[in-house]
């Protein structure tokens, strides 16, 4: 059991490097509902050969995932299961006896995905690698091969006749540890290799020995996933073109011959300070500032005005993305202007620097509001 254990963790590490190329962001799947259906078998690990006692398995599990590394599930498994005697444990046989009975098992199961554990900045959910520990309740009935084998024996064997101990029909414990291999051709389905070891009371299949028994389980599976989180579609952005206006031209009349007056003092003309507002706009996922130009436009207004403050503003759009990376978007947008002008000569005491995220949407038009707006007055 180690061995496979390391061996699967070997595995999953080679696949967790494999997928850290570019992909979706983990926000984009989780969290998640899911509906698996899996297909297989199982063997009890007792005395007898592996084999004498396999048996088919179907399952059915309903869960979900609460974030990029935790989930959890009830699964429900079961056909048909086996179980023996030996003659040379026996001595009523003349020869081994296998008989089979029906059970279900029923485990609320918790899930570490230790792909997004052991990467959690991984790009790729092609492929998750998941550790499985549960516990639940094990439910066995139609015991008539086990009954006719023990009336088959004489009265003077030595063992516990399981109706006396357990019931025809009973629930006993069932203890669940196992892994998971998944790999996702879509966003909304996965395909897995399963391996469980169930640990059951002794009493699951009618022979009471005071001894748990092992039972080693795989399965292969679909699984769907829904609920997810819309995907955005992307975006495509022009570039920003700014349209000069096209000069006036304005035609003079000729002007009369002014009149000789005596000459008076003119008063001085009252200069308004011009006020400042430009924009910086950005394509998705972007924060440098662009074009040099509107950066000169500012330095020149700033030194024009040397007593006066600006407002650096940033701002993301709230079409795409998610709260939480759209304030991180915003933050350094606005921070990159301000080390821009910086080093150009402003000084940073003159700056106000201020990120809104995507809870202030200063323009109508979604994708105009990546942008930084610097303000002076």
């Amino acid at each position: 059991m180690k061995k496979f254990l390391n061996i699967a963790a070997a595995v999953a590490l080679l696949f967790g490097v494999a997928t850290t190329a570019t992909a979706q962001d983990a926000d984009e799947y989780y969290p998640h509902n899911f509906i698996s259906v899996q297909g297989g078998g199982q063997v009890t690990l007792t005395h007898y050969d592996l084999m004498d006692l396999f048996t088919p398995q179907v399952a059915v599990s309903f869960g979900r995932y609460f974030n990029p590394k935790v989930g959890a599930r009830l699964h429900v498994q079961g056909i048909d299961t086996k179980g023996g005697f030996q003659k040379d444990r026996f001595p009523g046989l003349t020869d081994d006896k296998d008989y089979k009975f029906k059970a279900v098992t029923g485990d609320l199961d918790l899930l570490m995905n230790m792909s997004n554990i052991l990467a959690p900045n991984r790009s790729s959910q092609k492929f998750n690698w998941v550790l499985i520990a549960g516990f639940g309740v094990n439910y066995g009935w139609d015991f008539d091969e086990y009954k006719g084998v023990v009336n088959s024996m004489t009265a003077n064997n030595n063992f516990y006749v399981g109706p006396d101990q357990c019931g025809t029909k009973h629930s006993s414990y069932n203890g669940r540890l196992g892994t998971q291999f998944e790999i996702c051709p879509s966003r909304n389905f996965g395909i897995s290799l399963e391996l469980d070891a169930n640990y059951k009371n002794d009493c699951y299949n009618l022979k009471a020995n005071y001894d748990p028994d092992w039972q080693i389980a795989a399965l292969v599976g679909l699984t769907y996933k829904f609920g997810m989180k819309k995907k955005p579609a992307p975006v495509v952005v022009p570039p920003l073109v700014r349209e000069e206006p096209e000069p006036v031209v304005v035609k003079e009349e000729p002007k009369p011959e002014p009149k000789v007056e005596p000459k008076k003092e003119e008063p001085k003309p009252v200069v308004k300070d011009e006020p400042l507002r430009e924009t910086f706009f950005y394509i998705i996922r972007e924060s440098d500032p662009e074009p040099d130009v509107t950066l000169n436009k500012i330095v020149a207004w700033c030194n024009k005005y040397p007593a006066k403050r600006i407002s650096i503003k940033g701002y993301a759009d709230r079409g795409t993305g998610n709260p939480r990376i759209n304030v991180g978007y915003a933050k350094a947008r606005a921070e990159k202007v301000a080390k821009a002008l910086q080093q150009k000569g402003i000084d940073k005491s003159r700056m106000i620097v201020e990120s809104f995220g995507d809870t202030v949407q200063p323009f109508p038009d979604n994708d105009r509001n990546r942008c930084v707006i610097v303000v002076g007055e």
